[in-house]
């Protein structure tokens, strides 16, 4: 496809996004709004024509699969609900994308148990959502006997997709061979009817991608079953190649060209199959010669040297279990020699000078011969270290075969520990030892296994340091100032990439990938230090020297960088934006993907943009559950700015499961001292404030602000913002007077590093606490925060204009005018209560002003009215019956049905 066409697809992509996030019933008026070119309008109604139409909103079933905590008294969330014309009866396994469910058929006149799988909060997002349709209607056209069928599928009342399979009896492959002890032809016989199933699969021009023994049940009789096409690729739809980044497989079977982000075929397929049957028959012995030279052939690196497909494959196993000659022979000399040479490229030139001196020795001087002998030597210890390196890596993988793990896969971090434990092998590699040690410690810190990446690098540190090689020096360094940053030590790390960036240099050869690591690591480290516009002006520099010559994803990299320390907001948007044009020119990573939809996410959503900033959010959290599975701080911080998002959203109940999807990481990782938990304290605080819980909700804003203060110092916004909400929750919770003093010490030290809308917040919520405390500030505060919005610095928020027209309503009724009053409350209500204000959290607050007005002008009927709207307004939030204000509401209403209205 060539490049212009992609981009139209890229747009009409994007363009689909939003289109799906629109109510059913908009859409059409939405797409007639809009203007585009003419090709990117067909390509977009292409979109809309091949989707099926599912209901948007999130509910109950979707968020609480999402949310629930691994843990066995976690499990069986869901125990009880009906789902279609099932009931859910128990948990029996879950994935970055779904939980499944052991469930009875409830709508028929007959008994069926079967599986059923439901769509989890990572995969919400279009694309997730796509992914399940899809995966609905490839098991629908898959017919095989060794193919796990589709019995039903659609969507819950509220919405959550769903499927409905066989629950396959029976234990995975490597169990069943091993329980069983299978001979290797039993094992082969296995694998030939597992490649029919996929073969099949094939001829439907789909790709499993995801082959591996836990994805194959054997029954008692020794039937296999095929398992989770969900991950199918389909071979034959354009629309794919718009999608960058994720990938989805086991790095124990996955092919070369998963790893290294190549296209995928039906050779992928095949690779994983070899590596399954190697796995089966490796504690086997005495096996035949053909059946190794199969495996070889099915696992080659070149995907056009493995058999083409999985029928090809089945027919090779079949003509050695019948005794025929096979097609797969081992590899010549000379192939062996070429591949030899292009996996170690970097000893060509040497290699290339020994033959030339071999054949020309008469005419050579000795001054060459030696020269070529000293290439020699090092073509022979590259390679050697890069043999070494090889044998390590298969090793660390290995220990992901499903084979010695009893079908269970390993954690990221026990393979890390398995390589750690490994590297005394490597003693006498002081090269090796430091590459290998500063790579296990990099998958540490992404994993947030500080203290461990810590012990790490201090070994890479010590045989770097027995080596002369700088440019090895330069990515242990780079590698702590990586680790410096994670933990918060800003200063340390600024010092430590400048240091990096040094030693590269005097390295010699300009090496452009490691300078944009450095630059984006180090901005930031600067942005944390509030050196944001020395940082902006470096890279500004940076981009504007055309010497470098930094390829799209480079550039793309350093414009995210720039943004991250940008102030203005409009600005950071251009800047990601512009970043995505230049990812769009060359296929990039799914790390640069992810920063990238973390980016257009927060800076749309600050512009006032929910919709497409949630989107983004959305994206950017199945990303990190793709990218970086289990309990790592990428997926918690993803989980913990889409919760915060969507509180602000009003949409509270998901807002709730994804911020306890983060808050379970963290402390999952003991990460209880970091920043990114700091902020996650606050936003929960903030939550439980929501839904009148001010009491539960004031400890975890105390402890965000402590840590904070620990992290940022008193002039941070960060630190502001926390105590601008300890200040609000005080007042709320217990009317403790302290709680003005925390305000105006938030104002005085943060003012200036507020944004105008967040200045704004602060003086509404300065008026609320004088009027929760009953002192005179709050109309000096309101008339302050009415200036600021006349001058058009930011516009309104839902939330904003609620708060503003709820301090007016009560000042007024306070001061007996009561017209004026009843309309400031009338206009809170109006959006509150309106479809489109997405302000259903502002409600009962609406209500219960309401009601305290009615009361305060001597109308008790009136004020129960609105008291118990308020409450059950809460309520439906899903407040906390014990929670503050549900407390406060049930005792007004208990003590005005005790009286008697005039």
């Amino acid at each position: 496809m060539d490049c212009d066409r992609l981009q139209r697809w890229r747009e009409a992509d994007r363009l689909f996004t939003m289109w799906l996030e629109i109510e059913p019933g908009d859409r059409a008026d939405w797409l007639t709004r809009q203007s585009m070119e003419t090709t990117i309008l067909i390509a977009l109604k292409r979109l809309i024509a091949n989707h099926e139409d599912i209901d948007e909103p999130m509910g109950a079933l979707a968020g609480l699969a999402a949310t629930a905590p691994v843990g066995a008294a976690a499990r069986d969330g869901l125990r009880g609900r009906r789902v279609g014309g099932w009931e859910l009866i128990e948990e029996i396994g879950r994935g970055g994308m779904s939980v499944v469910y052991r469930a009875r058929r409830i709508d028929a006149d007959f008994e069926q148990v079967a599986a059923v799988k439901l769509l989890s909060l990572a995969a919400l997002g279009t694309l997730g959502r796509e992914r399940f349709e899809r995966e609905r209607r490839v098991l629908a056209r898959l017919h095989h006997p060794h193919i796990a069928a589709l019995i039903d599928g659609g969507l819950g009342e509220d919405g959550t997709p769903y499927l409905v399979m066989p629950l396959v009896p029976g234990c995975d492959l490597a169990t069943h061979c091993r329980e069983r002890g299978l001979g290797w032809e039993q094992r082969v016989a296995l694998i030939v009817e597992i490649c029919a199933a996929v073969a099949h699969a094939h001829r439907n021009l789909l790709v499993h991608r995801d082959l591996k023994p836990g994805n194959i049940l054997v029954s008692d009789e020794g039937v296999p079953t095929l398992l989770d096409f969900g991950i199918a690729k389909l071979l034959n739809v354009e629309e794919e190649a718009t999608h960058t980044g994720l990938r989805a497989m086991t790095p124990g079977y996955a092919a070369p060209e998963q790893l290294d982000g190549g296209p995928i075929t039906t050779a992928t397929d095949v690779y994983a199959l070899g590596v399954i049957l190697r796995g089966l028959c490796a504690d086997l012995p005495a096996l035949p010669n053909d059946l190794r030279n199969i495996v070889a052939m099915a696992t080659r690196v070149e995907a056009d040297r493995r058999y083409p497909d999985a029928r090809a494959l089945a027919d090779d196993l079949s003509r050695l279990l019948s005794g025929n000659v096979v097609t797969a022979t081992p590899d010549s000399l000379g192939y062996r020699m070429r591949s030899f040479l292009r996996r170690r490229r970097g000893a060509v030139a040497a290699a290339s000078a020994i033959l030339l001196v071999l054949v020309s020795g008469l005419a050579a001087t000795q001054w060459q011969a030696r020269r070529a002998e000293a290439q020699a030597r090092e073509a022979l210890r590259q390679s050697a270290r890069a043999e070494a390196a090889r044998e390590f890596l298969f090793d660390l993988f290995e220990a992901g075969n499903l084979d010695r793990t009893e079908g269970e896969d390993p954690r990221v971090s026990t393979l890390v520990e398995r390589g750690a434990r490994n590297l005394s092998r490597l003693d006498q590699r002081p090269e090796l030892h430091a590459e290998m040690a500063t790579l296990l410690a990099r998958i540490d810190i992404a994993i947030g296994r500080h203290e461990r990446a810590r012990r790490l690098l201090e070994e890479a540190i010590a045989s770097a340091e027995r080596t002369t090689d700088e440019k090895l020096h330069a990515q242990v360094e780079l590698a702590q100032a990586n680790l410096a940053n994670a933990t918060g030590d800003s200063t340390r790390a600024g010092m430590l990439y400048e240091r990096a960036l040094k030693t590269r240099e005097q390295a010699g050869a300009s090496d452009p990938s490691f300078r944009v690591a450095v630059l984006s690591g180090w901005a930031y480290a600067m942005k944390n230090l509030g050196k944001q516009d020395v940082a902006r002006q470096r890279i500004e520099h940076e981009l504007s020297n055309v010497e470098m010559n930094y390829s799209a994803n480079q550039r793309g990299e350093l414009l995210l960088g720039q943004a991250l320390v940008t102030r203005d907001i409009q600005r950071r948007l251009d800047l990601a934006q512009a970043a995505a044009r230049e990812f769009a020119e060359q296929p990039t990573t799914a790390a640069n993907e992810l920063a990238l939809e973390v980016e257009l996410g927060n800076d749309l959503f600050a512009l006032g943009n929910h919709e497409q900033g949630i989107a983004h959010t959305r994206r950017s959290v199945e990303i990190a559950d793709q990218l970086y599975p289990g309990s790592t701080r990428y997926r918690a911080r993803t989980y913990n700015n889409l919760g915060s998002m969507l509180r602000v959203d009003d949409q509270l109940g998901t807002a709730e499961a994804a911020l306890a999807v983060a808050e379970s990481i963290y402390r999952e990782l003991g990460d209880e001292r970091s920043a990114a938990f700091a902020a996650l304290l606050h936003n929960r605080g903030l939550l439980l404030h929501d839904t009148g819980n001010s009491a539960r909700g004031l400890p975890l804003v105390e402890q965000a602000l402590a840590l904070a203060l620990e992290q940022f110092g008193e002039n941070d916004r960060r630190s502001g913002l926390a105590r601008r909400s300890v200040a609000l929750l005080r007042a709320a919770a217990t009317a403790d007077p302290q709680a003005n003093v925390e305000w105006n010490r938030a104002r005085e030290h943060a003012w200036d590093a507020f944004r105008p809308a967040e200045q704004i917040d602060t003086l509404l919520i300065g008026a609320e606490i004088a009027l929760e405390l009953n002192q005179p500030q709050a109309r000096a505060r309101l008339l302050e925060a009415d200036a600021l919005i006349r001058s058009g610095q930011s516009e309104l928020s839902n939330h904003q204009r609620i708060r503003r027209d709820l301090l007016w309503g009560t000042l007024q009724s306070m001061d007996g005018q009561e017209k004026l009053a009843k309309a400031s409350f009338d206009a809170a209500s109006r959006i509150a209560h309106s479809e489109s204000g997405n302000a259903r959290s502002r409600t009962w607050q609406v209500e219960m002003a309401t009601g305290e007005h009615f009361q305060r002008m001597g109308e008790p009927s009136s004020a129960k009215t609105h008291y118990r709207a308020a409450l059950d307004s809460l309520l439906e939030l899903g407040a906390d019956p014990a929670a503050t204000s549900v407390v406060e509401l049930s005792n007004r209403l208990a003590a005005l049905d005790t009286t008697s209205e005039p």
